[in-house]
């Protein structure tokens, strides 16, 4: 829109000007903290957990950028932090006066039919940045859905360095792999040494314990590594869900399989320590 200045115009009351010159503000797009809504405002009928809404339309919305701790529904136990987690987004979605916008990345949606989206406020306020800076969620990113990657690690960065919520817990802070359970299933941030590399459809790296991280071939052209085996000594943290699988090993003459398998898919996950 282009306001031409003529000398009528430069006679009217500075008031009416002022009021040109603020339409043309409000009517400029929203500025948002690591990316840009995409819809009009929606109404949020219910905050389920930290990183997961269900809209006034029907859809349920799981926030893209983040990983919050679970909260127990049913006969499924909750994870440290996870009333906490909720509470923040609970807050977060009440100061927006209960509706939010959505902005989208590659994919809209997931296996469980949930739409992923990135969810702001009215004044374009993150809901994945805000839960990551106050410790209530951790940065994490799902190929192809990496858009907001680099600015939300950074953003985790700065939280850590001044740690609060989940930095301050023993659960979440940095676990040991060598203190990994076989029921220690689930999303985790674990960090240990490695003890073994092997590549071959994958690449495969076996921490102290019963921890092997798992990068498909898919995801390497994002590491831009090709060394694998220089990590082997090193500390490392990683980050991602892990699953529990059935040994393979352990006959004559084979090798024991690691029980424990994280899903690592981008380089924020991945971590070398020293």
């Amino acid at each position: 829109m282009q306001l031409k200045l003529t000398r009528q115009s430069l006679k009217t009351p500075a008031s009416l000007l002022a009021g040109v010159f603020l339409c043309l503000l409000t009517s400029a797009p929203v500025l948002a903290e690591c990316g840009h809504p995409e819809t009009a405002p929606i109404r949020v009928a219910k905050v389920q957990d930290g990183d997961t809404l269900k809209l006034s339309d029907g859809r349920s919305v799981r926030v893209l950028g983040m990983n919050a701790p679970e909260i127990a529904i049913g006969q499924k136990r909750g994870q440290p932090m996870g009333q906490e987690s909720l509470a923040k987004a609970r807050q977060f979605i009440a100061s927006a006066g209960g509706e939010v916008r959505l902005g989208f990345d590659t994919e809209r949606r997931d296996h469980y039919g949930r739409w992923l989206a990135h969810v702001y406020d009215k004044s374009g306020r993150s809901l994945a940045a805000e839960q990551i800076r106050a410790g209530m969620a951790f940065q994490i990113s799902v190929p192809p859905n990496r858009a907001q990657e680099s600015c939300l690690s950074s953003i985790e960065s700065r939280a850590r360095k001044n740690p609060s919520g989940v930095w301050r817990n023993p659960y979440w802070g940095g676990f040991q792999s060598a203190s990994l359970l076989v029921g220690d299933t689930g999303f985790r941030l674990v960090r240990g040494k490695v003890t073994r590399v092997d590549v071959n459809s994958a690449v495969w790296i076996e921490f102290d314990g019963e921890l092997v991280a798992q990068i498909k071939k898919s995801d390497w052209q994002a590491f831009g590594r090709k060394d694998w085996q220089v990590l082997v000594g090193k500390t490392v943290e990683v980050r991602g869900w892990i699953t529990a699988r059935k040994n393979k090993g352990g006959q004559s003459g084979k090798r024991q399989f690691k029980s424990l398998v994280m899903g690592v898919r981008t380089p924020s996950s991945l971590k070398v320590i020293d």
